[in-house]
């Protein structure tokens, strides 16, 4: 099975999600100088475009091939109330879908093992489940 995980955004929006990982360009750039790492590199050159292109749009695609991955209706409902709903929480997701935290807890955790969500911690130390992408295309 082929998993295309899509992710649409803008040249500013893109821009500020990096910003997050390394900070500053000239950052960015003493860390490429003395690591040659080549998604530095893209990352890099990706910056110095689209700090003058803002409002382009940007579709960026990561493909998963595996045999092993299950994904029940209930995940589908989890992934739709997070993108639809964007709960503070998992008990707030839980309780959205009407449904016991403890059987959700353990769904969420494995779509974020999967890479389908992360976690920000909101108040009180709880976690706020968003999604990564917009998209999510299976190939059978």
């Amino acid at each position: 099975m082929i998993i295309t995980l899509v992710k649409k955004q803008t040249g500013k929006e893109f821009i500020k999600e990096i910003e997050k990982t390394y900070k500053s360009i000239s950052e960015l750039e003493k860390t490429f100088k003395r690591t040659n790492n080549i998604k530095m590199y893209v990352d890099l050159e990706n910056w110095k475009y689209y700090v003058n292109h803002l409002d382009e749009k940007i579709e960026l695609s990561e493909s998963l091939i595996t045999d092993k991955l299950t994904l029940s209706d209930l995940d589908f409902v989890i992934l739709n109330t997070i993108k639809e709903k964007s709960p503070k929480s998992i008990r707030y997701l839980a309780a959205k879908i009407d449904k016991d935290v403890g059987n959700i807890q353990p769904k969420v955790k494995k779509l974020a093992d999967d890479g389908f969500i992360k976690f920000e911690i909101g108040p009180k130390n709880s976690k706020i489940p968003y999604l990564t992408y917009d998209e999510i295309k299976l190939e059978i």
